[in-house]
């Protein structure tokens, strides 16, 4: 039933649904809490509740979302009754109190910025490499070495309407602000450390002049 319904929203568009059939996003909208399997379910307000979830975990517990991802699967009811499940890294995020948490290698991060662009900073692996040392000669190893990884704060954009992820950078900002000229030509008259220090401002004030529509339920 899911699958049929979400094909029917792409064969419609992203942007499909009109205005007269959706609600502005603000402050008072309320979205539906529960996971989201995809984008499409977040961008149509479309989650699997709690009570869907099949797990043996409290589900009044705030770290809930968290602790399913460490499952080998996330079982759940679809709303036609039948069983499904999906794998924790292919789960697109969750809504609880209203904010959107989004997953970024099976962790789950909460966007702070939200709107028609989204900003926030997700924990990434960085892998690294070591050449090691040898003991013997006081040097490093000719050949072989440690390969590892490191945890590394990074910056993340999203496209509401596109679902597009993107890694934070000065040039994404500038590109995510072209269609409103006011705010993309003040941003441009900026120096290159004013625009990093303002660059969630000026997605604020985007987002204010062109906020995102969820269809009506």
């Amino acid at each position: 039933m899911r699958t049929t319904l979400l094909i029917i929203f792409i064969l419609l568009g992203i942007k499909g649904f009109s205005q007269a059939d959706s609600v502005a996003y603000s402050r008072d909208f309320q979205l539906f809490e529960g996971m989201y399997l995809t984008y499409l379910d977040f961008r149509h307000n479309w989650p699997i509740p709690k009570e869907k979830i099949t797990s043996d975990i409290g589900k009044d517990q705030l770290d809930f979302y968290s602790k399913m991802m460490e499952k080998d699967k996330i079982e759940y009811v679809e709303r036609d009754g039948n069983k499904d499940f999906v794998k924790p890294e292919k789960v697109w995020g969750y809504c609880q109190n209203n904010v959107i948490y989004i997953n970024v290698n099976k962790s789950f991060f909460r966007i702070p910025v939200f709107g028609a662009i989204s900003f926030f900073v997700a924990t990434v692996d960085v892998y690294n490499y070591s050449p090691g040392y040898n003991v013997f000669n006081n040097g490093n190893m000719p050949s072989g070495g440690a390969r590892g990884t490191a945890k590394e704060l990074r910056e993340f954009l999203l496209n509401f309407y596109t679902g597009q992820l993107i890694e934070f950078s000065l040039e994404k900002v500038e590109e995510l602000l072209k269609p409103d000229a006011a705010v993309y030509n003040e941003f441009m008259t900026l120096s290159k450390k004013k625009k990093k220090e303002s660059a969630t401002k000026y997605i604020r004030v985007y987002n204010e002049n062109h906020p995102i529509y969820f269809p009506k339920n």
